[in-house]
């Protein structure tokens, strides 16, 4: 019966409840999409970055500090190297896996074609750091590091633009005009929060980015994968001690390497803390509306209000009817900012590249949102229509 009221209702007044269930639907797509975009870019994230920004130790050498919610290297000092990297592996037990890492910036390319890819030097453990495997072919194996191999590891991206096709295997690709054949190829990331294409990377062994592309003897610093999330504070102080002793003074930086990248963290909160202001506010400008709505729905409806309750509808029965009424119409706002939200969500991330998330949790947070503002903003309107005499009404009309 309520909904049938609701749909004479409607086509009577379709310009006021479109409006009223507008502001519910407008607060249910700023939480949904909030969640959903956040859910999404952290889904990103890990399966961009693996491992890296959860137990990743980063070792920089220099100071390095977060200022204004941006990582800014401070100094840098030439004194971290290959080295260091072999004393941590062998020295710190609650070290699990560790890579130094050199990016170098050499003209990448092949058969006349040229791209532009960041060049990085690691060794084998990277993958297990970064959780990024092959989609074809192999990484770098500790065989190629020792013998300073001129093999190389590149993204999808750059295998596509260079060779038209995903798995070049055996090929060679140029950097600077030393030929480095091509062993794997990684599976696909697409970017960062930061923008950087992880398809369009190239991995080569550390000892040649180090020997002989860049010639010099240090690194750019070194990752340190604990082996557990309850090491981490342990670890810290096995590096710097081990790293304090070798070097004699404090001339590097252990951060979390979620820390390195906190800027990205902090996009993310502000996002978030935004869309829950603009959902609050459109959750409140809906309420405001259903119960307007509603209000007047009880003024324009005081005859059927008293041939119910002539012919034996209770007090109870029209307060349920209204308050049914109510949350109908919030619960039609949600329906329509959560299929919207959904189809938002899903068409960005498709565009980004990014993983796809269903805010389910969003989307329940909101029906339920919904629910309440529609009990909520009945109340009032409930209590009004039962609060008239049938008899009363039935003679003025």
């Amino acid at each position: 019966m309520a909904v049938r009221s609701l749909v004479a209702y409607f086509k009577e007044n379709k310009k006021r409840m479109i409006l009223s269930v507008i502001g519910v639907a407008i607060g249910v797509f700023s939480l949904t999409f909030m969640m959903g975009i956040t859910g999404a870019l952290k889904q990103q994230v890990l399966k961009a970055l693996g491992n890296l920004g959860s137990d990743v130790l980063a070792v920089i050498p220099g100071e390095v500090k977060n200022l204004g919610g941006r990582t800014i290297q401070l100094s840098f000092y030439p004194t971290l190297t290959l080295k260091d990297a072999e004393a941590i592996r062998e020295k710190c037990p609650s070290v699990k896996a560790v890579s130094p890492y050199k990016q170098v910036s050499p003209n990448v390319h092949y058969g006349g074609k040229s791209v532009k890819a960041d060049v990085f030097g690691v060794n084998s453990e990277y993958v297990e750091i970064a959780g990024y495997t092959p989609l074809c072919g192999r990484f770098l194996t500790e065989e190629d590091i020792e013998e300073i191999s001129q093999v190389a590891v590149i993204g999808i991206e750059v295998a596509k633009e260079l060779y038209n096709k995903t798995c070049p295997i055996g090929k060679v690709i140029y950097l600077f005009n030393a030929p480095y054949k091509i062993v794997g190829v990684m599976e696909k990331r697409g970017t960062d929060l930061s923008g950087e294409n992880l398809d369009e990377r190239v991995y080569i062994p550390i000892t040649s980015a180090v020997k002989r592309i860049s010639n010099v003897d240090y690194i750019d610093g070194i990752y340190v994968l604990p082996f557990s999330s309850d090491l981490i504070s342990e670890t810290i102080k096995e590096v710097e001690g081990l790293l304090l002793k070798r070097h004699g003074k404090k001339d590097f930086t252990i951060s979390r390497y979620e820390d390195v990248v906190n800027t990205k963290k902090q996009a993310i909160e502000i996002f978030s803390k935004l869309s829950i202001i603009v959902a609050v506010i459109a959750f409140s400008v809906g309420a405001l509306g259903i119960l307007a709505v509603m209000t007047l729905s009880v003024y324009e409806r005081l005859i059927e209000i008293g041939i119910r309750r002539t012919f034996g509808a209770t007090r109870f029965d029209i307060f349920k009817q209204f308050l049914i009424e109510s949350t109908v119409l919030s619960l039609l706002g949600a329906f329509f900012g959560i299929v919207t939200a959904l189809l938002v969500v899903t068409l960005i991330s498709k565009i980004a590249g990014w993983v796809v998330y269903i805010p389910l949790k969003g989307a329940i947070i909101s029906s339920i949102l919904s629910i309440l503002i529609g009990l909520l903003s009945g109340i009032y309107p409930a209590i009004r229509a039962t609060s008239f005499d049938p008899k009363e009404v039935l003679k003025e009309k």
